[in-house]
């Protein structure tokens, strides 16, 4: 056996022994991931984490020992740098393991940031006792594995090795391939598990091959990642035996910002606002309809939204509400997804209508005989108007503010004409729903249910018309203030109205109707990540976002997060803040709200 040969042998052993500490390192993925609940799921777990990392071991080889074993023909100089970049392969993945665990995130700039912060001693401890073990552990292995290289050849044991390997990393992709084309989450939930990992998928060319229905699997796709098991509420929940329950009337608006809530544009939700308690800092859950639904009823941010969804978890409000002995009436002018599935999930029926105009009328037309025949109960109500969001009036409604596009749309108008016409045809619809509102309140002071009723009006989310200037109109396109600054006007029976700056979030609404109204002993940590908002908040950023963007907002800053680690600071006006750091303490405590509610194995 040549140097050079004899080299590569030692490559190929060495290499072997480096898959199984990977594979021991990488048994923390298995500890932190979600186990899947089938045991077909289980088996593809192991058999995926055998080839994995069989194959990243391997790739190490021929990247780096393979190419040096014919430049480098000194064999202790190539087990030197061998044993060197082992080394720190082995404590990179060591270091992505332990944010995996930390934070369900693979490593990335910001994990690195997060790792090393001075609040989390425990990774610069670990990585003190690893790297002086792994490297001696490196330097023993490449010597006992050069001493006994002639036997190791002889025994033959490599191929058998090789092929159970191979076999591992093959049935890594193919079983996926299938689960992906069958959409069997026990084992499409794994894609995220383990670093690098790209597991193959081809729908395209089994439909080509006639072997898949196409039709089928456009039924079954779902724009959002695969569900993810979560335990919420963390604990059960704990009432006082409360005897005396008001009612509670919440009327939310489509598309309705902040601004504009002022004696112009909705003098009566005006009037409300000065007898009652207005958040004039308010922020919905997200930017979009789904997501200001959602996050009112559950009080959670949006990343836990597609796996509430797909587990069918009731809301914690409504079923606290229903235990109470809450009627419990939701009404909407649309079909809204979200509304349907908070419903569903907590087996109630939704009165719905297509059709802002009619809708909106025909919402309160339902929820006011459904008061009429809910007399003998503390009931709760959920209104949901749309004229906003259509930008709609009836055909006789009078132009309060004009031009409009409607009224212009045979000229040609600048883009400053056409923004300001359009906003104005959104103003008159705001009008309009403000008048909606009144048919509301008017309704609980006829049948003396105003002065002993909570009345909470808000918007499901902002409308854009290039307020920012960067050309954003409409919604669910980013998330500065004109997307995500909602009203919210709280009337609560006997006290004294007040102005709050502070900013609040559409997440606070369970905690404080939980507490407030049902005497709820259960800490609100345990059912969501909002605060009551009688109580003196203590918080240094609220949250928004989806499953994709993670959005922060502090005092003086926006920090945008995505699902990858990527941040970006931002000031309150949506403007990019040059060289700005996120803060890694907020960003920790953030991650933290977004990993709550997934059970640790």
């Amino acid at each position: 056996m040549d140097n050079v040969s004899k080299l590569i042998s030692w490559g190929h052993w060495f290499s072997s022994i480096n898959i199984l500490f990977a594979l021991i390192i990488a048994i923390r993925y298995l500890v932190a991931a979600e186990w899947p609940p089938t045991f077909l799921g289980q088996s593809y777990l192991l058999i995926s984490w055998l080839g994995h990392f069989s194959f990243i071991s391997f790739a190490f080889y021929l990247v780096f020992i393979f190419p040096i074993s014919f430049f480098v023909p000194y064999e202790r100089i190539l087990r030197l740098l061998a044993v060197f970049a082992s080394t720190a392969g082995l404590t990179i993945l060591l270091l992505d393991t332990q944010s995996f665990s930390l934070f369900r995130f693979h490593l990335n700039p910001l994990m690195w940031q997060y790792l090393f912060n001075d609040n989390n001693p425990s990774t610069a401890n670990l990585l003190f006792i690893a790297i002086p073990f792994i490297f001696l552990l490196q330097l023993t292995a490449s010597e006992l594995i050069w001493r006994n290289l002639r036997p190791l050849y002889r025994a033959n044991h490599g191929p058998k090795i090789a092929v159970v390997l191979i076999i591992a990393f093959l049935l890594t992709h193919l079983v996926n391939i299938w689960a992906d084309a069958t959409f069997y989450r026990p084992i499409t939930m794994q894609k995220a598990n383990f670093p690098l990992s790209y597991p193959m998928t081809a729908k395209s060319f089994l439909i080509r091959q006639g072997w898949v229905d196409e039709a089928e699997i456009r039924a079954h796709q779902n724009p959002h990642h695969e569900g993810r098991t979560i335990k919420y509420p963390l604990r059960e929940i704990e009432h006082n035996l409360v005897t005396q329950h008001p009612n509670v009337v919440v009327v939310m608006v489509d598309a309705l910002r902040a601004d504009m809530l002022n004696k112009t544009n909705m003098p009566n939700l005006s009037r409300l606002a000065q007898m009652s308690t207005e958040y004039q800092s308010h922020f919905s859950g997200g930017n979009y309809e789904d997501l200001g639904i959602y996050s009112f009823f559950y009080g959670l941010p949006g990343r836990y939204w597609p796996d509430i969804e797909q587990n069918k978890t009731p809301s914690v409000l409504l079923s606290s509400l229903q235990q109470a002995g809450y009627e419990l009436g939701l009404f909407s002018s649309n079909q809204a997804p979200s509304l349907q599935a908070i419903a569903a999930n907590s087996q109630l029926n939704v009165s719905t209508n297509e059709g802002a105009l009619k809708g909106d009328i025909n919402a309160i037309k339902q929820w006011q005989e459904w008061q009429a025949n809910n007399q003998t109960k503390p009931s709760f109500s959920f209104l949901y108007f749309t004229a906003a969001s259509a930008m709609e009036t009836p055909p006789n409604y009078p132009e309060l503010f004009s031009p409009t596009t409607s009224t212009l749309k045979d000229k040609k108008l600048a883009e400053p004409q056409q923004q300001e016409a359009l906003f104005n045809r959104y103003k008159n619809a705001i009008s309009y729903t403000d008048i909606l509102l009144a048919q509301v309140f008017d309704r609980l002071t006829e049948t003396n249910q105003f002065d002993n009723s909570i009345i909470i009006v808000t918007g499901a989310y902002g409308q854009e018309f290039n307020d920012l200037g960067t050309n954003q109109w409409g919604n669910h396109s980013n998330y500065g203030w004109p997307q995500t600054q909602v009203p919210l006007v709280i009337h609560w029976p006997g006290q004294t109205a007040q102005k709050i700056e502070q900013d609040t979030s559409h997440l606070d609404l369970v905690p404080t109707l939980m507490e407030q109204v049902l005497a709820t002993k259960t800490p609100s940590r345990f059912y969501s990540t909002g605060q009551n908002l009688l109580e003196p908040l203590k918080r240094n950023y609220i949250l928004m976002g989806d499953d994709n963007d993670y959005v922060v907002y502090q005092k003086d800053s926006i920090i945008e997060l995505n699902a990858k680690g990527d941040t970006y600071v931002l000031d309150r006006g949506y403007n990019p803040i040059p060289k700005a750091e996120p803060d890694v303490a907020v960003l920790m405590q953030v991650l933290n709200d977004l990993r709550r509610f997934y059970p640790a194995k």
